[in-house]
């Protein structure tokens, strides 16, 4: 993951290759797999490369192979429909010659219309106020994350502290409920495409996690979890800017046959700006006896 909002951008300045074929860079890292929001940022800053005048409104992505940091991505962007309101693209992520992820993106022109949202959550505590969330992820686990969870791209706080149960405090209406802070450390560009794809990455920091919360105690007592992400819709409502505080209240409704299933809202300036859900493989893993 980058280590600064200055190699998250650069991440997203795609070298154009051909009409709408565009080569991504990796970050300096130690982590042997592509992290899945790169991906998503990656893939819709290439859709949105074909597109003029429309705000993309709808991602649909399914995450096909693990990606490696070893060697760049390529997007090829299909163009499937121009129509009079909507643009439909289709966005193929390659590496060593085979797709390792695909995605339908919609992109819509500007009109008015209805307007409601629901309201932020009242009481919340001040961002500088909360834990780093790798600080409350190692608390529940028992055990210390690798020092890039710690990356300064982003500023992500946990909002309240788990109780006994490893369970946010407060009424329990979901099987599991996590909210956060977040921001990217620097200052952003104007450019909205930017701050559409900052959310993006950031949607897929935490959403599998969420779905761990209740389990803790089975991690404590030596179990480990194979994550990984299987597919990922987002939706963008509104304008938002990924350099100021947003609210990232996720759920996890269900969690079973070695998937977990969660939903993000992210909120900004009292209203929903985006919202996204996602089903992740969360295989439990013994790891003195990892083939059994």
């Amino acid at each position: 993951m980058p280590v600064s909002t200055h190699e998250l951008l650069s991440l997203l300045d795609l070298e154009a290759l051909d009409q709408d074929l565009f080569r991504g860079s990796q970050p300096r890292t130690t982590w042997q797999r592509t992290f899945g929001g790169q991906v998503l940022a990656q893939c819709l800053v290439a859709a949105s490369r074909t597109v003029e005048g429309r705000r993309l409104h709808s991602l649909h992505a399914n995450f096909l192979r693990p990606g490696s940091n070893d060697s760049p991505i390529i997007y090829d962007v299909e163009r499937m429909r121009d129509g009079r309101t909507f643009s439909t693209r289709l966005v193929r992520a390659r590496q060593h010659g085979q797709v390792i992820f695909s995605s339908n993106l919609s992109f819509k022109s500007s009109e008015p219309g209805l307007d409601h949202s629901d309201p932020m959550p009242q009481k919340l505590p001040h961002p500088e106020s909360c834990r780093p969330l790798v600080d409350v992820l190692e608390q529940l686990a028992g055990a210390s994350l690798p020092s890039i969870w710690r990356a300064d791209a982003l500023d992500v706080r946990y909002i309240g502290q788990p109780d006994a149960d490893g369970q946010p405090t407060g009424p329990r209406s979901h099987a599991t409920h996590m909210r956060l802070w977040v921001r990217s450390t620097g200052t952003l560009p104007m450019d909205p495409v930017v701050h559409q794809a900052i959310l993006a990455y950031l949607s897929d920091i935490s959403l599998l996690a969420v779905a761990v919360i209740p389990h803790a105690a089975a991690l404590r007592s030596g179990m480990a979890v194979a994550p990984a992400s299987v597919d990922h819709g987002m939706w963008f409502h509104r304008p938002a800017r990924a350099d100021e505080w947003l609210l990232y209240d996720e759920v996890s409704p269900s969690a079973s046959d070695a998937l977990g299933f969660s939903m993000g809202r992210l909120m900004q300036g009292g209203k929903l700006v985006a919202s996204c859900s996602q089903e992740g493989l969360l295989r439990l893993i013994d790891p003195v006896n990892p083939q059994g």
